[in-house]
């Protein structure tokens, strides 16, 4: 169960995404990027003082971005494993304020298993019991189990009903609940970009996988990174078979070499991220004093990719 301050801090990231939306989207409407300088819009003609409108709430907006921030950073301190772990230490790298809410505040530690917090964030390629909206007064027995009910859009009451129908665990298919949080997936990505640019221990299993083509053909970039230049990952030089999804839905089959530069950058990405959440899991447990089961903790701990 999550405590008060998880549930504040869950309330807190999404108040700060929709505060960044309003935002961002002021910025646009006055035609300037987030860094405040001008976009390069043509054909925008509005009157000098409703310009002005807009930057001042852009502006104000950013204010409230901040504070909020600020808000969520005080929430967080009261949290061991914030402090000892994931706010600036040798345990990861390049996971601002607001990706440490989105953990705390998405991810139970009190009862979920890890398996269940991979699944949670999306992590998992496996098949899983696909979850339906039904309307009570639709549904039947066929359709499955209840495991839930709330009122809909129109205040009228609707089952969550748990199917006999597979579906990927970490891909939405249309009809049904989607598998995974997509807020907090998307929140692991932007994460998983700092942890890059931090030079993260955890980014060692990301380019192990997978060395991004710019190092084998832009000079400007090998010449940043001298360590990766000229070399490849193991998703590089594979000529094992995947799927990839091309534009209109269509999957192929390719030897993972043959897949493009995103495939293999969105699988490693997945593979690391993965390992940090059981890092993160263990750590967790521990410094609640939770129990970690042995042959786990034996499987996992082995495989620290950090100091």
């Amino acid at each position: 169960m999550r405590t008060q301050d998880q549930n504040m801090l869950r309330l807190g990231t999404h108040t700060f995404k929709n505060i960044q939306k309003v935002r961002v989207a002021f910025n646009n409407q006055a035609g300037r990027k987030a860094n405040g300088e001008k976009q390069d819009i043509e054909g925008r003609d509005i009157r000098p003082e409703d310009l002005e409108h807009m930057v001042a709430s852009a502006d104000m907006s950013q204010e409230l971005e901040d504070r909020q921030e600020k808000f969520l950073k005080t929430i967080l301190e009261r949290f061991p494993i914030y402090t000892k772990r994931l706010k600036g230490t040798s345990f990861v790298k390049g996971i601002n304020v607001v990706g440490s809410a989105w953990l705390l505040g998405e991810l139970d530690i009190q009862k979920d298993t890890v398996s269940k917090w991979t699944q949670f964030a999306g992590y998992n390629p496996d098949l899983v019991y696909g979850k339906k909206r039904v309307k009570k007064q639709d549904y039947r027995e066929s359709l499955g189990k209840i495991i839930g009910e709330f009122k809909g859009k129109d205040g009228k009451l609707e089952y969550l009903v748990l199917t006999d129908t597979l579906v990927r665990g970490d891909r939405k298919t249309p009809g049904f609940v989607c598998p995974f949080n997509s807020a907090l997936r998307t929140a692991l990505r932007v994460m998983a970009d700092g942890m890059l640019k931090a030079h993260d221990s955890h980014t060692k299993i990301y380019y192990d996988l997978h060395i991004p083509d710019k190092y084998r053909k832009d000079k400007k970039a090998m010449e940043k990174r001298p360590d990766l230049a000229g070399r490849y990952g193991r998703y590089d030089q594979s000529e094992e078979s995947t799927k990839e999804t091309k534009k209109g839905g269509l999957e192929v089959i390719l030897a993972w070499k043959d897949t493009t530069d995103a495939h293999r950058h969105n699988a490693a990405i997945r593979k690391m991220m993965k390992q940090f959440l059981i890092d993160l899991y263990v750590e967790w447990r521990k410094m609640e004093g939770l129990s970690v089961r042995e042959p786990y903790a034996e499987e996992y701990l082995g495989k620290k990719h950090h100091g």
